[in-house]
């Protein structure tokens, strides 16, 4: 059972149109493409997505079902792909935060998807799986997932600015396999609405995991990386990524 990354980027992905910085130029170099930060589960039978920003995952129900959807937020970058998934001719569970909007008009006319509003650190079971939503700061009502596995237990982080106490007070206590957290910005440039790295790797260490990794990267902060030849204590991850659960 793998959880597998289509993108890890922020909502510009990377590389950013016209854009010439170290991070862009190495992308079209590479002929790569980050999309935004969106990943899905692979069983042996089907897939349960978490988030949705990419068109990607269109091809990839085309070949295995699909179980489940679970969201953080409604953001574009993480809803986009709703507007497609939802016109499927069997019935999926899409779990997300409480927020009335939504994004588009997917709450008003979900054709395939059951919408099921979450509650912070209630568990959800899908295919032997649990899922617990993990409250987090930012600019939207926004709920990370811890999933446990028979194996392994993970922390899905993304989009914050901070977490509230009670969420870290709960993920400490969980003795985590690993923690996938949102690491957007530099510890130069930060809108407020993100982390930075700096902050991403304080948490991760006060979270006390046993593995940690940065996602929702923008092409600034991995420019930053680039150009000042850091070397992070987690590091960031690309498109393509897969780890073990």
């Amino acid at each position: 059972m793998k959880l597998k990354f289509i993108g890890t980027s922020d909502t510009a992905g990377i590389p950013v149109y016209s854009c010439n910085c170290a991070a862009c130029q190495f992308y079209r170099k590479e002929k790569r493409f980050n999309s935004p930060t969106c990943a899905y589960i692979e069983l042996d039978n089907g897939v349960i997505f978490i988030d949705s920003g990419s068109d990607e995952f269109i091809k990839i129900r085309e070949s295995k079902k699909q179980f489940a959807q679970f969201i953080t937020h409604f953001h574009g970058d993480h809803a986009y792909g709703l507007l497609r998934l939802r016109h499927s001719a069997e019935d999926i569970p899409c779990y997300h935060p409480k927020d009335d909007k939504g994004f588009a008009d997917v709450l008003e006319r979900p054709h395939g998807f059951k919408f099921c509003e979450n509650r912070p650190f209630e568990s959800l079971h899908v295919r032997g799986l649990e899922f617990t939503p993990i409250p987090l700061i930012h600019s939207r009502s926004t709920h990370g997932y811890m999933i446990k596995s028979q194996n392994k237990k993970i922390a899905y982080l993304t989009d914050c600015s901070a977490l509230p106490e009670e969420s870290l007070k709960f993920l400490q206590k969980q003795n985590l396999n690993a923690v996938f957290i949102d690491a957007s910005y530099d510890t130069d440039y930060n809108e407020g609405k993100h982390l930075d790295f700096k902050k991403a790797i304080e948490i991760i260490d006060m979270i006390g995991s046993g593995e940690g990794f940065l996602i929702h990267q923008s092409h600034y902060s991995l420019s930053y990386v680039m150009n000042n030849k850091l070397r992070l204590k987690y590091r960031y991850i690309s498109e393509g990524f897969e780890y073990e659960i």
